[in-house]
């Protein structure tokens, strides 16, 4: 009973201490000027520049990032690159900005950890496997001498020991599989989601998801489409951070 009592007392303090924050949650709204349709509750701001169309809306957000959905279309005969991480925000009055996730990269860096713990997981289960074979070894060993110890003494136990040992003692161990090729939503998310680095020819477009860093104590930033070797689009956005 008394200690019942004392845990009940330690779960009464430790809840004193343990809470849990509401996360922020995040709205952006375009600038008052922005050109904007509204599309199912979305503002999408509508621009044109030098034989340049784009299209930008705020997407989502997570812990870490700020999403966003680009499209741009070439009127030009001349061909443009569109290179996502050339994309960048920057907070009203800051000297720098922060750009935006390199598809390339991040698929590859992904690639190159899958690639490692692949080979890992190979290293794990051949010395799983050698040592599995090594005990095998080991007692299939320890019986024969055993075995032979016993058939010195007469042709009889060495009679009964082939009659006794028709079936061979094999391990019923098995080595863990492999893993699955790594397969996250993040994976597909970058491969067939994001914006990708793409050579713009005319009356072609190319959109998709942009990721930035979040940016919370910034009320209001520039969000910057550079193309080609024309003046970036420029697209103000007002940031609210509601802490419930």
């Amino acid at each position: 009973m008394r200690l019942l009592l004392r845990l009940l007392l330690l779960l009464a303090l430790a809840s004193n201490f343990i809470a849990c924050v509401p996360r922020t949650v995040l709205r952006l709204d375009a600038d008052e000027d922005a050109n904007v349709k509204w599309n199912y509750g979305r503002q999408i701001v509508q621009l044109q520049k030098d034989s340049m169309d784009a299209e930008v809306y705020f997407d989502t957000y997570n812990k870490d990032h700020l999403i966003f959905d680009v499209e741009l279309t070439n009127w030009a005969k001349e061909s443009v690159l569109v290179a996502p991480e050339n994309i960048y925000i920057k907070c009203e009055g800051a000297e720098h900005g922060r750009y935006a996730s390199d598809p390339e990269w991040v698929l590859l860096k992904q690639e190159i950890d899958a690639s490692r713990r692949e080979a890992n997981a190979k290293n794990v289960a051949i010395a799983v496997g050698v040592v599995a074979a090594a005990a095998v070894v080991a007692t299939a060993v320890s019986d024969n001498d055993n075995n032979n110890g016993n058939n010195n003494n007469d042709d009889n136990n060495r009679n009964n020991f082939n009659s006794n040992n028709n079936n061979i003692w094999v391990s019923t161990y098995v080595a863990p599989p492999l893993p699955a090729p790594m397969l996250p939503p993040s994976v597909d998310f970058w491969a067939n989601y994001a914006l990708r680095k793409t050579t713009l020819e005319e009356k072609h477009k190319v959109g998709g998801k942009v990721v930035l860093n979040r940016m919370d104590t910034c009320p209001v930033f520039d969000l910057y489409l550079p193309y080609g070797a024309g003046e970036p689009f420029k697209v103000r956005f007002k940031q609210r951070v509601i802490q419930p």
